[in-house]
């Protein structure tokens, strides 16, 4: 097993029970899920072009990929080549039944544009950075 991640986000997710988790599953792949950090409007249809509600996406079951995994090596039997990790692959790990969402709706936070950069600035400076729970100086073991 081995974890991973493409995100240049941040997050105070428990990566032990996450791992564990992950390895009590016995599935091939697993990645971070989290509800959108931001809000916006989801429009409903009355089956044409009429909109009979819209609520904020607060509201909704929403989970996106929030960038960190955790894979058994057999993930690169999954992978084509030149192929990204997340669509193809991801389909037959879905298909297959191998892949699992660990659902978390803690902090998380990516850095995408000035405004993600700004906001994490602002918590910084403000010493409020909960994907920080390790004192400085301290060390996390994980065991996997």
């Amino acid at each position: 097993m081995f974890l991973a991640n493409y995100s240049d986000g941040l997050t105070d997710a428990p990566l032990p029970d996450m791992i564990e988790r992950f390895k009590k599953s016995g599935k091939i792949g697993c990645f971070i899920a989290v509800h959108p950090p931001f809000n916006f409007h989801l429009a409903e249809f009355d089956g044409h072009d009429a909109v009979c509600r819209l609520r904020s996406s607060y509201e909704s079951d929403i989970w996106i990929n929030g960038g960190y995994f955790i894979f058994r090596n057999e993930i690169f039997n999954h992978i084509g080549e030149g192929e990204e990790l997340i669509l193809e692959p991801f389909d037959r790990l879905i298909k297959a039944n191998q892949l699992m969402g660990y659902r978390y709706e803690g902090f998380w936070r990516a850095m995408d544009t000035l405004k993600d950069r700004q906001m994490l600035e602002e918590l910084v400076e403000r010493g409020e950075m909960p994907w920080r729970p390790i004192k400085p100086g301290a060390s996390l073991k994980i065991a996997l």
